[in-house]
């Protein structure tokens, strides 16, 4: 028994992630695509088995399609467990709201909503990755101390260590015994320390 699924594709990079996905489902299916058009031959050993298997690839085709294409309101949707690059979500929020583009975080679905396109999200993903695993063996204490120190680098192109010293210069950052701490109130700390010449304005920030 077979069920067929037709949809339309944005390019040869959703073809690819949708057949990598469906091969590791294991799902018995067929995809054939010509142009942006696709088709997967969905198969079942009886109607129960079909009709599972059927809506989970129609489950899976909704979910990738949201990355590649954006919904009347303008947003694509990336879910946080699915990130190419694994970056702790405050601060993906944080980045994305700071650089100038619109974030919605959907805590239930643990997913996100913002008018990034997947190119550039995925670029913005691998350099607070970088960032971030720089910091493996700072001193730096809790994680939301090394989030505000990775934002501040990313947005200003500033070395990570500038950023501490600056931080711990104006107060805002202090040593405690083997550590480093937060020691003022956290936005406050992230207002003062984007301050400068950076603006938070997506369309002028210079490539790193």
């Amino acid at each position: 028994m077979k069920r067929i699924i037709a949809t339309k594709v944005s390019g040869e990079d959703e073809i690819l992630e949708i057949c990598k996905a469906l091969e590791k489902m294991g799902i018995d299916c067929i995809v054939k695509s010509k142009n942006k058009n696709l088709r997967v031959y969905v198969f079942g050993y009886d109607k129960e088995s079909l009709t599972e298997n059927y809506r989970a690839v129609r489950t899976l085709l909704e979910k990738i399609k949201r990355k590649y294409n954006k919904d009347k309101e303008g947003y694509y949707k990336y879910y946080l467990s699915e990130l190419k690059y694994p970056v702790n979500k405050d601060l993906v929020i944080d980045t994305l709201k700071e650089l100038g583009y619109r974030v919605i975080h959907l805590e239930d679905e643990g997913a996100i909503k913002t008018d990034v396109p997947l190119d550039e999200f995925n670029k913005i993903l691998e350099d607070l990755h970088n960032l971030y695993n720089e910091l493996r063996f700072s001193k730096l204490g809790s994680k939301p101390v090394k989030n505000l120190v990775v934002l501040v680098s990313y947005l200003k192109n500033k070395p990570l260590e500038d950023v501490i010293e600056e931080a711990l210069d104006k107060g805002f950052l202090r040593e405690e015994e083997d550590k480093i701490v937060l020691n003022k109130d956290i936005n406050l700390a992230k207002k003062e320390l984007l301050k400068g010449e950076y603006d938070g304005d997506k369309n002028i920030r210079e490539e790193r």
